[in-house]
């Protein structure tokens, strides 16, 4: 089946497609007076995009485009005065029919002892909680429609001030080892540390001298600091980005480092082991045949028999058969016995192409 070389997930047309998709959708859902039901489609509309957006099969993209269509089919017809859809958007909204129905079930009947409810936190279903983990992208049990036991709400508070504290710490301890950094690095700058000063800082490039550090020219600080000049360009000993390859079948390619060639060369390289592979068969043929009749000749002479007329048949053929051999190889095919190979039935086929290749020059 042919790959094409660009998905089409990745062609500039189908991304401008999904993006005027989703913004229409969004700028639907503003023109909905009830903020319940704004809230409601805003939200799931904006997760629903989130969710699938790393989706790379084209029959599955192509559903969810035609289930955006719908939505904003349904959508447009309640705002046109359509009492029938209107209802069923505000079914789904307030928790009567649908996904939210489940959830409220879920969090009345809630009875652990010590944890908080995870659907107060987050509605979305755990396949979307895996996938976008984050905060931003949590969509809370809204509490204008919904009832919660009052000991849930004040777990869910008491998690949520924890979380809050745990990141303010970390953020302070990071700050703190910033500083910490920062401080050792002054005190080696300002007392001329050879090492610091190849790095590009020199002396008092972190001063506190009201001087220097009330000049409109300075910034604490490296970036900025006019004390800081840019460090030397060291040597790299890595290797080049981009490597010329040559494949064990004799094909070249240009390489880059770290990432897998694209289907369409690993297609080529490929095709040029096929390439290989026939004509090693092709010779093999030749060469033993050729062999068969040299056999024969010598079987013929130790038993006495004497036919001139079929040793010049023989003769003549075997000079055709190395002239095959000369022709397939001379057609701008690589020579295999300067290639590499690594495989034991590679290794075979070389040394049998090299003995192929001293009988056809015999």
């Amino acid at each position: 089946m042919f790959r094409p070389r660009t998905p089409f997930f990745r062609k500039p047309a189908h991304k401008h497609h999904v993006l005027c998709e989703y913004r229409k959708l969004l700028r639907q859902t503003k023109q909905f007076h009830d903020p319940v039901e704004q809230t409601y489609l805003w939200s799931w509309i904006r997760e629903r995009f989130h969710h699938n957006k790393r989706q790379t099969s084209p029959t599955q993209v192509s559903q969810y485009l035609s289930d955006g269509t719908w939505a904003s089919l349904v959508m447009s017809a309640a705002l046109n005065g359509s009492t029938s859809q209107h209802q069923y958007i505000s079914d789904l909204a307030y928790g009567r029919t649908g996904y939210l129905k489940d959830v409220a079930q879920q969090v009345r009947e809630f009875r652990h002892p010590t944890k908080p409810c995870q659907a107060i936190r987050d509605v979305r279903p755990r396949s979307a909680r895996i996938h976008q983990p984050h905060r931003a992208y949590w969509i809370p049990l809204d509490l204008r429609v919904f009832s919660v036991p009052r000991h849930l709400l004040d777990r869910t508070r008491a998690e949520d001030e924890r979380d809050r504290l745990r990141e303010s710490r970390r953020r302070q301890r990071r700050e703190l080892r910033l500083a910490r950094e920062i401080t050792e690095l002054t005190n080696a700058v300002n007392q001329g540390n050879d090492a610091v000063r190849e790095s590009g800082l020199l002396p008092e490039a972190f001063t506190s001298v009201p001087a220097v550090a009330k000049s409109p020219y300075h910034i604490p600080g490296v970036a900025g600091n006019p004390l800081w000049i840019p460090p030397r360009i060291k040597l790299r000993v890595d290797p080049p980005f981009v490597q010329h390859v040559r494949a064990s079948s004799g094909f070249e390619l240009y390489k880059v480092n770290g990432r897998k060639p694209p289907h369409w060369l690993a297609a080529k390289v490929a095709a040029s082991y096929r390439k290989l592979s026939q004509r090693l068969h092709l010779h093999e043929f030749y060469y033993y045949f050729a062999e068969d009749l040299k056999l024969e000749e010598e079987f013929e002479a130790r038993l006495g028999v004497y036919d001139p007329g079929y040793w010049i048949y023989a003769s003549n053929y075997r000079e055709y058969l190395r002239n095959k051999i000369k022709e397939s190889s001379g057609n701008g095919s690589v020579d295999v016995s300067s290639c590499e190979m690594g495989v034991e039935e590679c290794d075979s086929r070389v040394m049998l192409h090299r003995a192929m290749q001293e009988f056809a020059n015999d």
